[in-house]
């Protein structure tokens, strides 16, 4: 008789469509390319999931009745609760996130996620979901990890292999917004970003080594040899210390179970096994020396030269990042002290940071607002307070009990399956402690410790208890349990794709022009939860009116941009960026005759914007121009003194100081100030450099140096070639340098 073959289910089939797709999936469609391809992707999948588990409970009510199934419900969760201590661990940290996005100052976005951030409480339900359908579908099903493995092997593969075009210089595609070291771009592949390339790989090596162990053909061994050997090389490539110091762990804890399986029988098992032992730990000393031998030769290749300097960085405290991250986990500790029940909000850290911004930070940074702490565990514990800290630390240590159940008292076949999956495991949290959670990495984790809770002796015969959902499901079950999940797909997946796209559309098309407004308001229109979107819309109506001649209009367009500001600030009342527009939209009505705000209206709105965001420059910079601007000379003033004061480096400042100086005809104070903000700090803003060169060559010429004039009206002159008052500036420089007299021309 021919041996049963199992069919694979539906629940495990959609799992491995996720752990294949969500790495390497994105979209030029959307403004965020990456992530939300990807979160889309596992909303997706795990509301089929949830379809299906909905069916199924529809058919327990209608076996059970509604009365029945609720009577009994308690002793069934106790139950589940008992024979799946990680779930259950699993359900607690859920109940904190809901509490958390209820305290949230923004409850909706936190459900559906910060801008830049897309982690919101329905992310992380998504999440929870795949762990209980991993878990379900591989109750009794140990080879299921094999199919897991293959299904993220191959996406790693995909990856690995974009990230080898990089590393040639043959990317098909040209990207913005990447990371870069020593001006040079790092490796991100179609994970986004270097270091979530490099966590996800530092996570499917150790699966990738396992699934060349067991494999039983020589093709498809080498095969993955050579996918883990790529791999290798582009984690090496990333420069990812969080995913560095990952994989090394994973070695290290690969090690440790192996020895702690091996304590399973002093004799060694029948058939394979001791080969397939020697064979992995051979696998791994290879990918130790391709580790080692690919840092040599990327050493030579354009983004080499800083791979030692990487490598030095990862124990030295005054790398740049390292500063950086230690600055934001010290906010995020101020945080937690703050808001030690329920936290900030969940997903609300962004929010949250301004008023925690330190002024080292700023010097680091420059202007920048992380929505991640960087750390998931102070990202948890400033989020969801100390409740969801402990639950977080609650699932941590029951993944790690069912890896040391699997592995210490499992079959021959889960001990073996269990120390990849479990070195995995430790890699992705490793690595979290310097960085975040994304969608790819979740989903894999999720899978992983669903099956290692499945395999779980303890947990087995718990598992075995409930086949509904291995059963097939009634078409009345499904019809009716797919109404809600399609509205919930329509609500957390279709809406914000569409919001993204609209975004995209805003992105690319002039911020003066009407495509980007009428882009901009029907992103607002979808997501009317997302402040950003209110905040550049009241932004693209602002620089609409300033360019607008006609005063009925121009009336019309500020106060239409006062409406979407302020509905912003209704959003996120503790946004500075947001005050500060508020600000300049209230200076552009207090500008009209007559006017529709009042010099005190724009001093309240930055004096508020200030309050909330003490050491932004920007701010500083933006409610001192602005009030002198408005004729309060004095006021103004001492906000750019403030600034310069706090960043003695920052261009910014001075560049205001000196044009005010040269608006008075302070012509000796205006170029010497000038000068001091031509060498300073311009971090990228090169349309203000160009405004400071032309000043710095009118106040030359009004002194009678007309080299330094020449000079500066040059400068301004590269960065834009159409500036016209730098072409006069730099005409009569050079009539000047010839005859020695002429007079200048310039707009300060």
């Amino acid at each position: 008789m021919k041996p049963r073959v199992s069919r694979i289910s539906f629940e495990e089939i959609v799992l491995v469509g996720l752990l294949a797709l969500s790495p390497v999936v994105f979209s030029r469609r959307t403004a965020e390319v990456f992530e939300v391809p990807k979160a889309a992707v596992l909303l997706t999948a795990a509301l089929i999931l949830l379809w299906r588990g909905l069916a199924s409970q529809l058919e327990t009510i209608r076996r059970l009745t509604p009365v029945a199934w609720l009577r009994t419900m308690p002793s069934r969760v106790v139950s589940m609760a008992r024979g799946d201590p990680l779930g259950a661990s699993v359900g607690i940290f859920l109940a904190s996130a809901v509490a958390s996005t209820f305290a949230s100052p923004n409850p909706v976005q936190s459900f559906y996620g910060a801008p830049d951030s897309f982690a919101g409480l329905s992310v992380g339900v998504a999440t929870a979901i795949v762990y209980f359908a991993s878990r379900a579908a591989s109750a009794g099903r140990p080879d299921s990890l094999v199919r897991f493995a293959t299904a993220a092997g191959l996406a790693g593969a995909v990856a690995a292999a974009y990230g080898l075009l990089q590393i040639a210089g043959l990317d098909p595609m040209a990207w913005s917004r990447t990371a870069t070291f020593g001006r040079e771009m790092r490796i991100f592949a179609t994970l986004g970003h270097p270091n979530h390339l490099g966590a996800y790989l530092s996570m499917t090596i150790p699966l990738m080594i396992w699934l060349a162990a067991r494999a039983r053909g020589g093709l498809r061994r080498w095969a993955w040899i050579l996918v883990a050997m790529s791999s290798v090389i582009v984690l090496a490539a990333t420069l990812s210390r969080g995913a560095w110091i990952g994989i090394a762990a994973a070695g290290t804890a690969w090690i440790f179970l192996h020895l702690l399986s091996r304590r399973r029988s002093q004799s060694p098992p029948r058939g394979r096994h001791p080969s397939r032992s020697v064979r992995i730990a051979a696998l791994a000393a290879v990918a130790l020396l391709v580790f080692g031998a690919s840092a040599v030769l990327l050493r030579h290749s354009p983004i080499g030269t800083n791979l030692l300097t990487r490598v030095r960085q990862i124990a030295s405290l005054r790398a740049p990042t390292t500063q950086s991250r230690i600055l934001i986990w010290q906010a995020g500790m101020r945080m937690a002290r703050d808001h030690p029940v329920r936290g900030v909000g969940l997903d609300a850290f962004g929010i949250a940071f301004p008023r925690y911004r330190p002024l080292e930070y700023w010097k680091v940074e420059w202007g920048f607002t992380p929505t991640k702490a960087h750390n998931e565990a102070i990202q948890i514990l400033a989020t969801q307070g100390v409740p969801g800290a402990v639950a977080g630390l609650l699932v941590v240590l029951c993944a790690g009990y069912v890896v040391w159940r699997c592995v210490r008292r499992g079959e021959a076949s889960v001990r073996a399956a269990a120390i990849p999956a479990g070195a995995s495991l430790v890699a992705f949290l490793i690595q979290d402690l310097t960085s975040f959670t994304v969608a790819a990495l979740g989903a894999l984790a999720a899978a992983l410790a669903g099956w290692l809770s499945a395999a779980s002796p303890r947990l087995q015969p718990a598992l075995a208890e409930p086949r509904v959902l291995k059963s097939g499901r009634k078409p009345w079950a499904l019809g009716i349990a797919g109404i809600p999940v399609l509205v919930l797909f329509a609500q957390v997946v279709i809406v914000p794709i569409r919001a993204q796209i609209a975004e995209a559309v805003a992105l690319h098309t002039r911020s003066e022009g009407a495509a980007h407004f009428q882009a901009l308001r029907r992103a607002a229109s979808l997501a009317p939860w997302n402040s950003t979107y209110q905040n550049s819309l009241g932004l693209s109506l602002l620089t609409q009116a300033l360019a607008e001649r006609n005063q009925t209009f121009r009336r019309g367009l500020l106060r239409d941009a006062r409406a979407a500001g302020e509905r912003a600030i209704q959003m996120e009342p503790e946004n500075g960026y947001y005050r500060s527009n508020l600000g300049q939209i209230e200076a552009g009505q207090a500008a009209l005759t007559p006017p529709d705000a009042s010099t005190q209206d724009v001093r309240a709105a930055f004096a508020q914007a200030v309050a909330r965001d003490s050491v932004n420059a920007e701010i500083l910079d933006q409610a001192g121009q602005t009030l002198i601007q408005l004729g309060s000379v004095g006021e103004g003033r001492g906000l750019i003194l403030r600034s310069a004061h706090l960043y003695p480096g920052l261009a910014q400042p001075l560049a205001i100081l000196g044009s005010l100086a040269l608006a008075q005809n302070r012509w000796s104070d205006a170029a010497d100030t000038l000068t001091l903000a031509i060498r300073g700090l311009w971090w990228g803003d090169d349309a203000a450099r160009a405004v400071t060169a032309t000043n710095l060559s009118v106040a030359s010429l009004a002194l009678g140096r007309n080299e330094e004039a020449r000079r500066a009206a040059e400068m301004a002159l590269e960065i834009e070639p159409a500036n016209r008052d730098a072409q006069e500036n730099l005409r009569l420089a050079l009539a000047r340098l010839r005859d020695g007299a002429g007079s200048a021309r310039g707009t300060p």
